[in-house]
């Protein structure tokens, strides 16, 4: 009977389970909680860590690096793991299409139980239906896969927003809620919040322009797994100077437009229809060029023993991506009656607290998988998938459909 076991560590990429650690470090600095009052934290308090230039240095940094650049990378990266889990199927002659889509079923519907229950902002559902998506395609060459990943990222993405600017769509409840949900006392009153502000339930206000930019970003990592990107780095040299060059320069110039449209200091009028493809360009550019650094980067034992703390967290990536909502929860909000920190922080010092929270998950993460080939929620994750299958396959699929989890 053929098997679909853990990927053992021997057999893994760790540079991608690095880059993947680094992200997921990239989006608790992008998603933690913050309450701009730091002129009243500053006047208030006779000790604070930082001071109005450390704050405003911090948020240009999140601006400038941070700010949609590893959401990208975190999606190339989901592309990069279907490429992985489709080529272990066909190793082994297993049905991978059946398969994959109760796996990505199972995930949208732990997603749902992250999005209702911890926290609205949930990427794991787009992730789950590009996944389906994906199916689609799969078995297109890698060259079209890649132009049209690039042209939903890039091209779809910018459409997106055009449309939604120039519709002007609104949200169907009194936006005043979401600065309530930080510091409601009540739990219930959260959930409360969370289903009404959730993004699938505001679908044409929120999630077109998150699908599609995910799914393209998927199907660039898929095709940049099939191309050999990860595995044969020394052929993609030239390229990757290529990208490096480009993101480096074109992403900070479209970083900084995109920032001032954020604060509405640069209007997008007619005549600068173009800007909005220019600018995603840019920062998708700009994801590709930290991929590039860091996977070039990972041929020096300076800088894989740097990074190998990433590797633990990037190894158990569900799993750390649901506890940081759960570190949101009880150090910064106050309906679960924790540390409840939120407005009460500089930006410095809520960053500081997100590194202490990331230390922590490395710690965490390498005492786990001392004595577990894969994170908590994945363990379950795939034995829900195992069981699934299983009984599908009892139902008249053939035997050799059918794999094993241990």
């Amino acid at each position: 009977m053929e098997t679909f076991q853990p990927v053992l560590r021997s057999e893994r990429v760790r540079v991608v389970d690095a880059l993947r650690g680094f992200a997921l470090f990239a989006i608790l600095l992008a998603n933690i909680p913050f309450a701009e009052n730091a002129d009243l934290i500053y006047n208030t308090r006779t000790f604070v860590f930082g001071s109005h230039w450390t704050d405003k240095m911090l948020e240009g940094v999140f601006h400038l690096l941070i700010d949609k650049k590893f959401v990208a990378i975190f999606s190339i990266l989901f592309g990069f793991g279907f490429y992985v889990q489709l080529k272990r199927a066909e190793e082994r002659g297993i049905a991978f299409k059946k398969y994959f889509l109760i796996r990505m079923l199972l995930l949208l519907t732990i997603a749902c139980i992250h999005a209702y229950f911890l926290w609205f902002g949930d990427i794991i559902r787009d992730y789950a239906v590009c996944g389906m998506l994906v199916l689609l395609v799969y078995k297109w060459s890698s060259k079209k896969i890649l132009i049209t990943g690039l042209l939903f990222a890039v091209l779809g993405t910018s459409i997106v927003f055009i449309l939604n600017g120039a519709i002007g769509v609104s949200y169907p409840f009194d936006t005043s809620i979401v600065s309530e949900q930080p510091i409601t006392p009540s739990y219930w009153r959260y959930l409360q919040i969370n289903a009404r502000i959730d993004p699938f339930r505001n679908f044409i206000q929120d999630s077109p322009l998150t699908l599609v930019f995910a799914f393209g970003c998927m199907l660039v990592g898929f095709a940049m797994a099939k191309s050999g990107f990860f595995h044969e780095r020394g052929k993609f040299g030239r390229i990757m100077n290529r990208l490096i060059g480009l993101g480096a320069v074109s992403g900070l110039i479209c970083s900084y437009l995109f920032w001032m449209i954020s604060i509405g200091k640069l209007e997008l009028t007619p005549a600068l229809i173009w800007l909005p493809i220019v600018i995603v360009a840019g920062l998708f550019l700009q994801s590709l060029f930290y991929i590039s650094v860091f996977v070039k980067l990972y041929q020096y034992n300076w800088f894989n023993r740097l990074v190998s703390p990433f590797e633990f967290v990037g190894r158990m990536a569900l799993s750390n991506y649901v506890l940081q909502s759960i570190f949101y929860l009880f150090v910064f909000f106050y309906c679960t009656n924790g540390l409840k920190l939120y407005g009460k922080l500089t930006l410095t010092e809520t960053y500081l607290v997100a590194v202490l929270l990331f230390v922590a998950q490395v710690i965490f993460s390498n005492w786990w998988l001392k004595n577990h080939s894969q994170g908590p929620i994945e363990f379950l994750w795939k034995k829900m998938v195992y069981r699934f299958f299983s009984t599908s396959t009892r139902q008249g699929e053939d035997v050799k459909a059918l794999p094993v989890l241990k």
